[in-house]
């Protein structure tokens, strides 16, 4: 489902648009017309209903070239290595958080915890997935005639981070689970889940003023989206918390 110019919505779950598993966050697909990137990977359960929405976009999975993962966990990475193997897309991941997917460490990518607290069944797989590209703020991508600037954004996540990109004169922003619609955050209790490090990374995606937003989960924002950042950004700057998605 094409939403923006260059963007596609190819995967939702629960906590989204109910496209595709349950358990999967918001899947994009962004590219030229010719080369495209997927933007996180899924829950790695019946990843073939994604490719089903790719397809039905009109793309073929051979124009699919590269996935980008905003973080490790299991939402939004654990489909990688399905990809990966099936479609041979080169996956990128943060330099800090690229060991972990490949070894599905389940402490580090907290899936253990969500197992054991009932978020996913106890016979979930997270599958191994090798990093072909571990990246770092500053660094850039290009997705066919596009250039994707890093940005580290860790608070809800060690390791995780946002992609950066102008198009059509506008900044656009792939957040991850780091900022949502309404300024609300995502924290919840895992070994990596920092509020200090959460409020750096809302400042620093408040200085980028940025005017289109994709979140890992819920409404994505076409328009004024800075002010939405702003709104969590003041929320921190009171020493309040925003509110939690």
């Amino acid at each position: 489902m094409k939403i923006h110019n260059n963007i596609w919505l190819v995967g939702s779950g629960q906590h989204g648009f109910e496209m595709t598993h349950a358990l999967d966050c918001n899947v994009y697909l962004v590219g030229d017309g010719k080369s495209f990137a997927m933007i996180d990977a899924g829950a790695g359960i019946e990843p073939h209903r994604i490719v089903e929405r790719i397809e039905a976009s009109g793309i073929a999975m051979a124009q699919v070239t590269q996935l980008l993962l905003t973080h490790a966990h299991g939402d939004h990475a654990a489909g990688a290595n399905y990809f990966r193997e099936t479609y041979g897309l080169k996956v990128v991941a943060s330099a800090e958080a690229a060991p972990w997917i490949a070894a599905a460490d389940p402490e580090k990518t907290s899936i253990g915890a969500a197992i054991a607290s009932g978020v996913y069944p106890q016979d979930y797989v997270y599958a191994p997935c090798p990093i072909d590209e571990a990246v770092r703020e500053g660094d850039t991508l290009q997705v066919g005639q596009l250039n994707v600037s890093i940005v580290e954004t860790p608070g809800h996540a060690n390791g995780h981070i946002s992609f950066l990109l102008e198009i059509s004169g506008q900044k656009i922003i792939f957040v991850g689970d780091t900022m949502f619609a309404g300024g609300k955050i995502f924290i919840q209790n895992s070994w990596d889940c920092n509020i200090q490090l959460y409020a750096s990374a809302i400042n620093k995606l408040a200085s980028l003023s940025i005017d289109a937003m994709f979140p890992g989960h819920g409404p994505f924002l076409l328009s004024s989206a800075s002010k939405h950042i702003q709104k969590a950004q003041a929320q921190f700057g009171r020493l309040d918390i925003p509110p939690n998605l």
